[in-house]
């Protein structure tokens, strides 16, 4: 009941706060993503501030009853611990959100309940999390049809994924889709399929409190098309933001562009 009662004083001041955002980053106009930085795992800022692939890394995946197996998420820290994320089934078609810890991607600690709020009997037909470590930090990006309504919500751990704090919500909608989450020190970027928009636009949220409020809201997609599969990364000062732009024919869908956004964080 603590979690809902506080969840539902967050939501209540989303309109309140998306009154208030005025140009959170100055941004550039979007572009295709170059090839070079189209071979990864999505992208990441190196120590200059120059963007690069993020490279995928070999792992065993973390065994669970009841888990979706397409929705296992990985990250790693920056001393070498891994982490995982993913939807585990109650009897019902509900899911509880989990992370579970490992110090070398073959041997994992039990998994740690995020978020057990879920309404949705979908099983395991619901958009996989995302996951990203900053240190001590593990922040989580999700959507879910939570008892309050549906929509994309983060959560964050400051102790390595032992526990974490009570899930905010970024947007309300429906149709939630798919999110994405980076952070560096105070900053926290999530990039969301925005439920509310038609065509489904990108949107971005911006915490400078480590996730716990989330101060600013926009969107960053063109008006014009459709947009999808968000992905994001945050260096001091910095945000980058890429989507697929989703084409009018679905036969070309498999050769959509990615897009890329970068900006200024004010």
């Amino acid at each position: 009941m603590h979690r809902l009662l506080v969840r539902g004083a967050l939501a209540a001041t989303l309109l309140a706060v998306f009154a208030c955002d005025q140009d959170p980053v100055d941004w550039q106009e979007p572009r295709d993503l170059p090839a070079n930085l189209s071979s990864g795992d999505g992208l990441s800022f190196d120590a200059r501030g120059h963007l690069m692939p993020r490279r995928a890394a070999d792992f065993a995946l973390p065994p669970s009853p009841g888990q979706c197996a397409s929705s296992v998420r990985i990250a790693r820290d920056t001393v070498g611990a891994w982490y995982a994320s993913w939807w585990s089934l109650r009897p019902d078609s509900t899911a509880e959100l989990v992370v579970a810890h490992s110090s070398d991607g073959r041997r994992w600690d039990p998994p740690v309940r995020v978020d057990t709020l879920d309404a949705g009997a979908t099983a395991c037909r619901r958009p996989p999390p995302s996951l990203f470590v900053d240190g001590d930090d593990v922040h989580v990006a999700y959507a879910m049809a939570a008892r309050e309504g549906a929509g994309i919500f983060a959560s964050h751990s400051m102790d390595r994924g032992t526990m974490f704090h009570t899930p905010v919500p970024i947007v309300y909608g429906n149709a939630p889709g798919l999110a994405a989450i980076a952070a560096r020190g105070n900053t926290v970027v999530v990039a969301y399929e925005d439920p509310n928009t038609n065509p489904r636009r990108i949107g971005v949220a911006i915490s400078r409190t480590q996730g716990h409020t989330f101060d600013t809201r926009e969107l960053v997609s063109p008006p014009t098309g459709a947009a999808a599969d968000p992905g994001v990364a945050v260096a001091a000062g910095m945000v980058a933001v890429t989507w697929v732009r989703v084409p009018a024919d679905a036969d070309r869908a498999a050769n959509a562009p990615r897009i890329l956004r970068e900006g200024r964080i004010r």
